[in-house]
């Protein structure tokens, strides 16, 4: 994004024009970021904000003629949303351009590179928007950590409450209906092991000092936070650092300043990633792997925009371009029929789902040893070959034991929202489970995977294993 705002305002040095854009995001000081608010709001002058989501939080920014996504949002909801701040004076239409930076296509490219990956997906996204679709809420989810702050919202409205009567207004007569009295309890005996709260002579739970602190600041009754960065670091030397969105454990991988990492170790409270060099291998353009989740719905449309051969209205004629050979990308690699292929060391899945089943999939496959990667549309599984890939997969579907919660156990940056860190570990994997992934629809990719939609097992007949080169299944 800084990187867009400084060559824009240079653009505006060397023609001698006025400066016209403003950069607008959560590291910038609150000095800058109003700058950019009040350049939005004067009328003497064209002014554009290059901004994250920040300027969606609910600031005025006064009328918007237009605005421009560069890459594909993080959701068709998100996209929904940008659309509607433009055209929102009468008789103005509402106007979204949308730019995707695809990368020149060479012998080595990635797979996610010759499908067009970005721009596919943003195709995807406007077409399901143009038919009124958006993600739905999952209702399912725990949300332990909105369950954190209206414990202390309740508590001291109440100036002080019995437990029982706390988790009856909550709870069992509230919207956290799917937490039970016990693990209600366990949070409040952490909260007091924290000294946010804690239980007087007569029974009633009250807030203590650092609990008044947390509901005094201003900020307390904001649901969201800035996202955080990682450090990361190999052989006790600092590479950058990067926010990560994408559930990580020891034995996982991450591609950071153009190459793979293998992931050694992982610190939560230190915001720290040890990492060592990984393998080599052509490296997708398009960053998925550390981006928001995306719907299963998005998933299905990308592969009907690849697999369609109708003109889509809205792009250009560079972007027809791009889609053309993105189509041809999916028809020369037989991606109709291949789910699993093997791509010089690594082995590459197409599951066509959604990052909930993804990442479920990575994680199931990284606690039996096995070094993945979700990159978006691919998994790329790390030194395995498809054969014993597929004998993975098999042991995982006979494998009924491991549900959503012991992966969760196995995720290293669980903390996502902003009162994560007040919760005790069980509540937090349960939270985290239930938000995040999703065992089930993880199977039903597996079962796909391996016997397609016909039932039966998919590319057994004419593969060898142990071969480095290109195969399918």
């Amino acid at each position: 994004m800084e990187f867009f705002a400084d060559r824009l305002r240079r653009r505006c040095e060397k023609e001698q024009v006025p400066n016209e854009f403003w950069p607008h995001h959560g590291n910038l000081s609150k000095e800058i970021r109003e700058e950019t608010e009040a350049a939005l709001k004067q009328r003497e002058r064209p002014a554009t904000a290059i901004c994250t989501s920040t300027l969606e939080l609910g600031i005025d920014i006064g009328s918007v003629r237009s605005v421009a996504q560069i890459g594909p949002p993080p959701s068709v909801a998100s996209l929904r949303q940008r659309l509607g701040r433009s055209g929102r004076r009468a008789g103005e239409p509402a106007i979204l351009r949308g730019y995707s930076i695809e990368r020149q296509l060479t012998p080595k490219s990635s797979l996610s590179d010759q499908l067009r990956e970005g721009l596919v997906q943003s195709v995807a996204m406007i077409r399901l928007l143009v038919r009124g679709w958006y993600e739905p809420v999952r209702d399912d989810g725990l949300h332990a950590s909105t369950l954190v702050q209206q414990t202390l919202s309740v508590v001291s409205q109440h100036g002080g409450l019995p437990p029982r009567d706390l988790w009856r207004i909550l709870c069992e007569r509230g919207p956290f209906a799917t937490v039970g009295s016990e693990t209600f309890l366990s949070l409040l005996r952490e909260l007091g092991r924290k000294e946010i709260v804690f239980q007087d002579r007569t029974g009633l739970i009250l807030l203590a000092r650092t609990g008044e602190r947390i509901c005094e600041n201003y900020q307390f009754y904001a649901a969201f936070s800035a996202e955080e960065e990682y450090r990361i670091m190999s052989s006790g030397r600092v590479l950058g650092s990067m926010p990560i969105s994408r559930p990580l454990a020891p034995g996982g991988s991450i591609i950071f300043g153009g190459r793979r990492w293998y992931v050694v170790s992982i610190s939560q409270e230190d915001l720290l990633i040890e990492v060592r060099p990984g393998l080599a291998g052509a490296l997708p353009g398009f960053d998925g792997a550390t981006g928001a989740s995306i719907h299963d719905a998005v998933r299905a449309e990308m592969r009907e925009v690849l697999r369609g051969r109708d003109q889509v209205a809205f792009l250009d004629k560079v972007g027809s371009g791009l889609l053309l050979e993105a189509r041809d990308a999916y028809g020369k690699n037989d991606l109709e029929r291949v789910r699993i292929r093997q791509s010089g060391y690594e082995t590459q899945m197409l599951t066509w789902r959604g990052d909930w089943v993804n990442d479920t999939l990575l994680l199931m496959l990284q606690s039996r040893g096995i070094s993945a990667q979700n990159e978006g549309l691919v998994i790329s599984v790390h030194k395995t070959d498809v054969y014993d890939l597929k004998a993975a997969l098999k042991d995982i579907l006979e494998d009924t034991r491991t549900g959503a919660i012991e992966l969760a156990a196995t995720v290293k940056n669980k903390e996502r929202e902003k009162w994560d860190s007040l919760l005790p570990a069980e509540l937090l994997e349960a939270s985290f489970a239930s938000s995040h992934l999703d065992v089930v629809g993880a199977r039903s990719a597996i079962e796909t995977l391996l016997f397609g939609r016909n039932g039966r097992l998919q590319g057994s007949a004419d593969e060898s294993p142990g071969d480095a080169g290109s195969g399918a299944s």
